[in-house]
């Protein structure tokens, strides 16, 4: 860790420049903030004075933000609806610098909306607005036409799937059959009900539930966790095999056979939304710029105990990260 730390700094300079490709579920998180000083008397619930609302750019919308938070270039493909909220994530990624391109409108769905209602820093309710069918056959043939068009000029390419439909396993067929071709690595952030297609990325990075589901155990031990991460790497093909574990860290699989545990360094969680967003953004930006693999899992566990500092989806900052490293070495 200290060898690592001690570099951090290098590795993060590395990072400026490098395009990354972030195909997946784009959404809003809408925030509701306010305080409860009181309960119901129509039910046992609280009842939430609001002060503000914001909206936020969430799933492989953030993904993106966190590329481009930390000096990287990014191109996005992915789908929104015919209306208001989809109006606001195109002109939102538009203002941040994010290539919109390959974001195309989708005719028989709306922008998937999550609504959290926060009141003292604490989360009290949340609502989805969304529809989760697969995409249409033309929709998923303009995306993949978006996806061949960019590939050639990036240096690694993220799968964000939310299970919201857009990442069929067509288009991730597709996908690993044209990034293997061009020699882009594929980072992958699962969904439980897609395992099986992921077949052949080169690096996935479930959290300890989805681990334990993909390998159909229970995860209760490290015994049982390195028996997990070698049943997914055998069933899948892939590469590597990052399990994401909250505050205890991070455990990285090697097709060797090999695994190494990283150590969590944040300081207090207070929010782990899009914690997972910034852990595979910062693994594809590091590998877009030539890091290898433990270096990539390392910068990217720092990065996830800086957002989890925060409250809501947020994007992880260079200055937040120099000021950690910074923290780490002393």
């Amino acid at each position: 860790m200290k060898k690592f730390v001690s570099r951090g700094e290098e590795y993060l300079n590395k990072l400026g420049g490098r395009k990354v490709l972030v195909v997946g579920d784009l959404m809003i998180d809408q925030y509701i903030w306010g305080d409860v000083s009181r309960m119901s008397p129509e039910a046992p619930v609280p009842v939430v004075g609001v002060d503000r609302e914001t909206l936020r750019l969430g799933g492989a919308a953030n993904v993106a933000n966190n590329i481009i938070s930390l000096g990287g270039k990014v191109e996005l493909c992915g789908v929104v609806g015919d209306d208001q909220m989809g109006r606001w994530i195109a002109r939102d990624l538009r203002e941040k610098g994010i290539g919109v391109r390959g974001v195309i409108v989708g005719g028989e769905r709306p922008t998937t909306i999550k609504t959290r209602v926060i009141a003292q820093n604490q989360q009290v309710v949340r609502f989805d607005r969304e529809v989760t069918a697969l995409l249409s056959r033309d929709d998923e043939e303009a995306l993949l036409g978006a996806i061949r068009s960019f590939l050639d000029d990036c240096g690694a390419l993220v799968i964000s799937d939310y299970a919201k439909g857009v990442v069929t396993p067509t288009l991730i067929r597709e996908i690993v059959a044209m990034a293997e071709a061009e020699g882009v690595p594929v980072a992958v952030d699962p969904k439980v009900n897609h395992f099986a297609i992921y077949r052949g990325v080169t690096v996935l990075t479930p959290n300890l539930l989805e681990a334990s589901a993909g390998a159909g155990l229970i995860i209760d031990s490290m015994d049982a966790l390195i028996e997990a991460g070698r049943a997914i790497m055998g069933k899948l093909d892939c590469k590597f095999l990052i399990i994401t574990r909250g505050d205890q860290g991070m455990t990285l699989f090697g097709d060797d056979g090999k695994w190494i545990h990283i150590s969590a360094v944040g300081r207090e969680v207070y929010d782990v939304t899009g914690a997972g967003d910034t852990v595979i953004a910062t693994i594809a930006l590091g590998l877009a710029a030539g890091l290898d693999i433990e270096d990539c899992a390392r910068l990217s566990n720092v990065a996830a105990g800086v957002v989890v500092n925060e409250v809501g989806t947020v994007p992880v900052t260079l200055d937040q990260m120099r000021a950690r490293l910074r923290e780490l070495v002393k």
